[in-house]
């Protein structure tokens, strides 16, 4: 079984240090397009969330610790979240004289969030706590957004696969497949761009504190 791996990262809002680490297993993502082969299977997807603590007892202090623990990304501004990915795909062929074809192709998608964790005091007042809880909610549904995306674009990815046609070798094979891969993952990055645009990098979507 031959295995490819590519790591890739969409930053959406950044954070710093992490206080906590949950991996949670996808059993089965909704495909809207059934697959043809056997052979040629969905994305087998995994998500994984850590968290950075922040702390306050008012929207200010809340908000002043979230612009204290963020970090600077390359455009220049401060986020408070991060959407990062790994793809990979198992994948073996069936060989002849002549040609090579795929004999099985498994792409693999580990997902990981990066959350603000507040650590609230027991006499926390409630409207500060509902308007928290808020924007998390809405924090976690911008996110979700990007995620959805690299899913959807691997699973794209084979449905292209199972229709290459056989190769004169199993290298020209794997460069098909990468070349596959590389106009999925153009697209998507425009899409993750176009998204974030569109959203405000979830403020519009209410993914702002206070």
């Amino acid at each position: 079984m031959n295995k490819f791996i590519l790591s890739l990262l969409f930053m959406t809002f950044a954070a710093t240090t992490f206080a906590a680490v949950d991996r949670v297993n996808i059993a089965s993502i909704e495909i809207s397009q059934p697959f043809t082969s056997n052979k040629v299977m969905p994305p087998e997807v995994s998500e994984k969330y850590e968290y950075y603590e922040i702390c306050g007892c008012s929207e200010t202090e809340l908000h002043c610790n979230l612009k204290q623990n963020c970090i600077k990304w390359k455009d220049g501004h401060k986020y408070d979240s991060l959407t990062s990915w790994d793809v990979r795909w198992d994948h073996d062929y069936d060989r002849d004289s002549e040609t090579c074809t795929i004999n099985s192709f498994r792409p693999i998608v580990e997902i990981t969030f990066r959350y603000p964790k507040w650590k609230r005091a027991d006499d926390a007042p409630r409207p500060l706590i509902e308007k928290w809880d808020r924007y998390l909610k809405n924090l976690i549904i911008h996110e979700s957004g990007h995620r959805d995306m690299v899913v959807d674009a691997v699973n794209d990815l084979s449905h292209a696969v199972a229709q290459l046609t056989p190769a004169r070798s199993c290298t020209d094979l794997d460069r098909n497949v990468r070349t596959l891969f590389r106009m999925r993952l153009e697209k998507m990055n425009k899409d993750q761009r176009e998204y974030d645009e569109t959203t405000k990098h979830g403020f519009t979507q209410g993914a702002v504190f206070p």
